[in-house]
């Protein structure tokens, strides 16, 4: 199997990931003091999360036996790509020019960084 589809799906899974965690934190009352912390291990949208994020860092150390960490890790910054747009249709959340001109930025230094 090529070490771009362990990029790929390592990017995938941290993306999904974060969006889960970013669920289950959203239901979240910071009012509740010391319970807080139980309600965090106990909610099933935060342990999900945090299976799917592991199952990505696990995909990303298969890469990183693969590839030089110099080269790879700009691909890691496409999951900003990911969880903006991921947060625009899941919760809502507005994409401004700024954030555009931020994506474009990221895609044009992983195009470049892929020609090295």
């Amino acid at each position: 199997m090529s070490p771009f589809v362990f990029v790929a799906f390592s990017t995938v899974f941290g993306i999904c990931g974060q969006l889960l965690l970013k669920r289950g934190m959203s239901r979240m009352d910071m009012a509740e003091g010391s319970r807080i912390l139980l309600r965090i291990a106990t909610s099933p949208w935060v342990i999900g999360g945090l299976a799917i994020y592991g199952t990505g860092v696990i995909f990303w150390l298969l890469a990183l036996s693969h590839l030089e960490l110099s080269y790879v890790y700009p691909f890691a910054s496409l999951s900003y790509i990911g969880i903006i747009i991921g947060s625009y249709f899941l919760f809502k959340e507005r994409i401004n020019a700024t954030r555009l001109v931020g994506i474009a930025v990221i895609i044009t230094g992983v195009l470049i960084t892929s020609l090295s």
